[in-house]
């Protein structure tokens, strides 16, 4: 009797029509040049953030934050007395840069070439970092769009399990947006890798005499 009665509260939950509204918010950072640190500095940091640059390019070094930020919000809509069925209402998303710098060694000499030449490397990382985001911020939202209208409604036959059913799906939704996430760093990652390759060092450091 209790599995045909839970039989009975999904069908009648499967029913519902719903529309969740996604809201997608975004921002590329303010870009900040720092060049207090020196060449040793600017490697051990380069070394505890998994990040290497070789020859010339250790000189320089680009760093920003991924940020992603998830307000979640759902009802309980009653269907018949004794019966709410909990559904994604309003979503709304933050996904972008944060605190974008490109260090510089203070032993390079401002407006030399070698200078020039780390500082351009650097602001070409920055760049395929705000190009990467640009490309997929749209494809994103669609995700987070398609994620959220194929949520299964919650059934529940009190009002006071409503708050957990919503905890619920906001778990559910935020495991599966984090895999679009994912997938969008690996993308920067493998954009960023077609510009610190040794054929690209050789061709740039070459610039300089």
């Amino acid at each position: 009797m209790a599995l045909a009665s839970k039989i009975t509260l999904a069908a009648d939950c499967s029913t519902i029509n719903f529309n969740p509204q996604i809201t997608l918010t975004s921002s590329y950072g303010k870009l900040s040049l720092d060049n207090t640190k020196t060449k040793a500095d600017i490697t051990d940091l380069a070394k505890s953030l998994n990040l290497v640059e070789h020859g010339l390019f250790a000189s320089g070094l680009s760093t920003v934050n991924i940020n992603f930020d998830l307000a979640f919000n759902a009802s309980g809509l009653p269907v018949e007395e004794g019966l709410f069925c909990v559904v994604p209402t309003q979503i709304s998303i933050f996904f972008g840069l944060d605190n974008p710098v490109i260090y510089l060694a203070k032993e390079l000499s401002p407006e030399s070439c070698e200078y020039n030449m780390v500082l351009r490397h650097e602001q070409t990382h920055q760049q395929i970092n705000k190009s990467t985001l640009e490309y997929y911020l749209p494809l994103f939202k669609n995700a987070a769009k398609k994620i959220a209208d194929n949520m299964e409604p919650v059934a529940v036959k009190d009002i006071k399990d409503i708050k957990g059913a919503i905890q619920k799906q906001t778990l559910i939704y935020n495991q599966k947006i984090n895999k679009a996430i994912d997938f969008i760093k690996k993308e920067m990652l493998t954009e960023q890798a077609k510009l610190d390759n040794p054929r690209n060092y050789l061709l740039e450091s070459n610039l300089c005499p």
